[in-house]
């Protein structure tokens, strides 16, 4: 019972340790950093017992296998506390979060998916194409929200139809629609640990995002529509959108542009960290916004218990980001560094070739239940090769784009075990139906990672 009642004021030390990092940004100081990192290794052992059996299992695995290449290398005890402080960055931009998803709730601009959603559709092929375009329109900010509001509308307006055929829609319809919003989201953790990794700028990797996006929706609406061309919806359709959801999603969009501005006028002008410019905009972003749309008391009442809640439980992302540093750290420091290159040097000389291997092992660790996040982190413990071997810009967009489109075929992501809950599914199911779509995308980033090397 005392263990339960500490637990619900662990974001008070969170947020703490969160305020000694933005410290070291702007005073980089060893012994903090290391202060830091002890902070780290406590969190971490208060997270590990509250851990999903995946997330032990994972944090274990990076552990000892940090342990064995501190073992190898060079490095001596007294450094082990700062090979914990390098992600607290990103556990700081997970905790804030909610902030985002709250003034979205507190706006009432989950209603805008079904408005856009409710339109008279001729069959399920015209509503697959709308369904997967307002995912990406929406999910940029809605998150996970985004899917399950949209999943449960999509069940409700397709209840005629055969069981198979609307599982099949509504699963490929949100999950890759979800991936494709991704791809140029600054809130996209994935996106951002690219970027954190390669130091490129958001700005210059932005249109290329952009690019991809807009061909992955062009290339999926197409083979979705054809898929279900056929299939009419039997049941009546929702209600049009009014003129107010037509307004709230202007709202939503300029905000989303503003947004963007904000980040890159910290990033390119006051020269901040996109991690950090992303992370320190979000609050102060959302309770504006909140207080131009006349929302602030709603905003304030959902966002802090929400708030709260979230930075209490971030304990799986605790353990996987903070086994994940000290593996990198101590990677980088060990001879068995040079094994991990080999197979990228044997490869030197064809970008191409280099560029599958990284999609091959992002999907092959996906499959295997391995969060994207940490064959990241392992690509990250290999920067520097890779980096001499691509232009910053490129490489952000290789690891991002493939890490991004193993998304839909995790069977072990949130949002396909959401989804999976959702319409009583098997998740390796809805992997097999995502699985093409994932290496399509994959393919597509690579061929535009290509194509940027012809201008960087």
């Amino acid at each position: 019972m005392i263990v339960r009642h500490i637990s619900n004021y662990l974001y008070i030390f969170y947020t703490f340790v969160f305020a000694l990092n933005v410290v070291h940004v702007f005073w980089s100081n060893s012994t903090l950093y290391t202060i830091i990192g002890i902070l780290g290794i406590v969190m971490l052992a208060i997270s590990f017992p509250r851990s999903d059996r995946v997330f032990k299992i994972l944090g274990m695995v990076l552990l000892f296998a940090g342990a064995f290449f501190f073992i190898s290398s060079d490095t001596t005890v007294k450094e082990i506390p700062s090979f914990f402080a390098g992600n607290i960055g990103l556990l700081f931009l997970l905790s804030m979060l909610p902030w985002m998803n709250s003034v979205v709730k507190a706006g009432r601009y989950n209603k805008l998916l079904q408005s856009l959603l409710g339109n008279n559709a001729n069959g399920l092929g015209s509503l697959y194409v709308r369904s997967e375009v307002t995912m990406v329109s929406l999910a940029a900010f809605l998150n996970l929200s985004s899917a399950t509001i949209s999943q449960d509308l999509l069940k409700e307006q397709l209840k005629d139809v055969k069981t198979k055929v609307k599982n099949s829609f509504i699963l490929m319809a949100t999950l890759r629609g979800y991936s494709l919003a991704l791809l140029w989201s600054p809130l996209e953790i994935l996106l951002a640990t690219s970027i954190f990794i390669t130091g490129a700028n958001y700005l210059e990797v932005l249109p290329w995002m952009l690019l991809i996006a807009v061909l992955g929706i062009s290339m999926d609406s197409f083979m979705g529509k054809m898929m279900f061309r056929k299939h009419q919806i039997e049941a009546p359709s929702l209600e049009k959108g009014t003129g107010k959801s037509r307004k709230k999603l202007v709202q939503f969009i300029v905000a989303l542009v503003m947004f963007l501005a904000v980040v890159v006028f910290l990033g390119n002008v006051i020269q901040l960290d996109f991690l950090f410019a992303v992370t320190v905009s979000i609050f102060p972003f959302a309770f504006t916004w909140a207080v131009l749309v006349k929302r602030r008391r709603s905003f304030l009442q959902i966002g802090w218990p929400t708030w709260k809640w979230k930075t209490n439980h971030l304990s799986n992302f605790i353990v996987l980001l903070l086994a994940l540093s000290f593996l990198t750290e101590t990677l980088n420091a060990s001879p068995y560094l040079k094994y991990l290159q080999d197979p990228l040097i044997a490869l030197e000389g064809n970008p191409l070739l280099i560029m599958l291997f990284i999609q091959a092992a992002f999907l092959v660790m996906t499959l295997l239940g391995v969060h994207p996040l940490a064959t990241m982190g392992i690509f990250g413990g290999v920067s520097e090769l890779l980096i001499g071997t691509f232009p910053e810009v490129t490489l952000t967009i290789l690891l991002s784009a493939c890490a991004i489109a193993t998304v839909p075929s995790a069977p072990y992501g949130l949002i396909v075990t959401i989804t999976s809950v959702a319409l009583r599914m098997n998740p390796y199911q809805i992997v097999l139906r995502n699985l093409p779509y994932s290496i399509l995308l994959g393919f597509l980033g690579i061929g535009i990672s290509l194509l940027t090397l012809l201008v960087y």
